[in-house]
């Protein structure tokens, strides 16, 4: 991955808010990691790593996903410009104006794919948080392989929430055989079950981040709106033939080698969110080919599920998820991914694969990205902000987590051979200069 910057600024006025400390990583200021950047998904290029899944949601969502040109011709995807640091973030939101049984998404799925010994860093500025969102960020078996999922390559989910849950969910979703059986002092989260297949691999082996109001004040909140107001965090996943292990840090208190470009994960100090290890489990074959997925569904197997349980329905006096997302657009104006960069290093002799969706990326012509003005959004309309194109950029190209992203489906989490075409912080009181990686 390439370097983030040395020095960071963050307005006084957010720490006040915040009203609790931000953890300080002790690791080693002698970075002596062996992984270099193998793949980095950021800046003006960050949208070319992507083609677009417009198929039907296999988690049964009420959803409609849509190509990229559409995406960028509507405004779902497009750049946060700073002018400040002339950096660029990249914005994936949703139809925000319709009402419509199926509102309009975006699902991204990565160009290249990857095996066990890398580590992937997102730095993720802002996620979605709203009533009938379910957000993810994750891996997936690449439609290459063979098999019915999670028998395929299987999938490791290290973010997902839904509704405006302020934690989130890792879980390892593999086919039958494979069990973590490392005790919880290995990670500040809450272990579900311990067998990866639980419910034909439909719950897999799931870690539950603490509810961050109620555990120790110094640690960062991992989801919902509690993670947009602290500025959202950095989380560093490490694969190897060992387990996989995710990571939240704070930017300002980054582990040195990261700073440096040369993630050394030995020396990292704080403890993971969650980590999944042991003798139980292959990590090297019930996960393998792994593409990045980014997605925002809404209802569904897991958010639709639960919306009872969850005390959305109450919250928002609708009786069906459905119902709300249908006929509430305004409510998904925050419900966005903000995303500096995504940056995977491998060991040595590791390098990326070409993934299916490589080959799908048939655009006729260079996309022109929207430059999405946060401010004006929130000029716009106070309580809720609203995007508004300014320029273009063109591209080249309570609960337990129980949901089976497509149970009963033949072929799961997008495996259908669908073809695809191819502030928020109200006053931005973040600089840019937080979430930008530098060559």
């Amino acid at each position: 991955m390439l370097t983030f910057v040395s020095t960071t600024v963050l307005s006084a006025t957010l720490f006040a808010s915040l009203g609790r400390s931000l953890p300080t990583n002790t690791a080693s200021s002698t970075p002596s990691g062996s992984y270099s950047l193998i793949a980095d998904w950021s800046g003006a290029n960050f949208f070319d790593n992507f083609a677009a899944f417009t198929g039907a949601d296999p988690t049964n969502g009420n959803v409609r996903f849509v190509s990229m040109e559409e995406a960028a011709s509507k405004g779902y995807t497009g750049f946060v410009h700073y002018s400040a640091t002339n950096t660029s973030n990249a914005y994936i939101g949703v139809d925000y104006t319709s009402k419509s049984a199926n509102r309009e998404s975006v699902r991204l799925t990565s160009k290249q794919n990857f095996d066990a010994g890398v580590v992937i860093i997102s730095d993720v500025v802002h996620a979605p948080s709203a009533y009938g969102s379910w957000p993810a960020l994750w891996l997936l078996g690449d439609e290459s392989a063979t098999g019915i999922w999670p028998g395929n390559g299987g999938e490791y989910d290290y973010f997902e929430s839904v509704h405006t849950t302020d934690y989130n969910s890792m879980t390892m979703h593999t086919q039958p055989g494979c069990s973590v059986d490392n005790t919880t002092t290995a990670f500040q989260g809450r272990l579900q079950n311990a067998d990866c297949n639980t419910g034909k691999g439909g719950d897999g082996c799931s870690i539950r981040a603490l509810n961050q109001d109620k555990s120790s004040s110094s640690t960062l909140a991992t989801a919902g709106a509690a993670f947009n107001k602290q500025g959202g965090g950095v989380y560093a996943n490490v694969w190897t033939t060992q387990g996989v292990a995710t990571y939240l840090f704070d930017r300002k208190n980054l582990p040195a080698d990261i700073v440096a470009g040369k993630p050394n994960p030995s020396s990292w100090t704080s403890t993971p969110l969650a980590r999944f290890s042991g003798t139980g489990c292959d990590y090297t074959s019930s996960l393998s080919t792994l593409v990045h997925v980014i997605d925002h569904t809404f209802c569904g197997d897991w958010a639709g599920k639960v919306w009872q349980s969850s005390g959305a329905a109450a919250a928002t006096n609708t009786a069906t998820c459905a119902e709300y997302v249908q006929n509430n657009p305004s409510a998904f104006k925050d419900a966005y991914f903000e995303i500096a960069s995504i940056k995977i290093y491998g060991a040595s002799g590791i390098s990326p694969g070409r993934s299916t969706y490589a080959k799908r990326d048939v655009a006729p012509a260079p996309i022109a990205y929207p430059t999405i003005d946060l401010r004006t959004r929130d000029a716009e309309c106070p309580d809720m902000p609203n995007a508004t194109v300014t320029s273009t950029a063109a591209s080249s190209s309570g609960m337990v987590h129980h949901h089976a992203h497509g149970l009963n489906h033949t072929h799961l989490h997008g495996h259908h051979n669908h073809t695809a075409n191819s502030t928020m912080i109200r006053t931005r009181l973040i600089e840019s200069s937080m979430f930008s990686f530098l060559a």
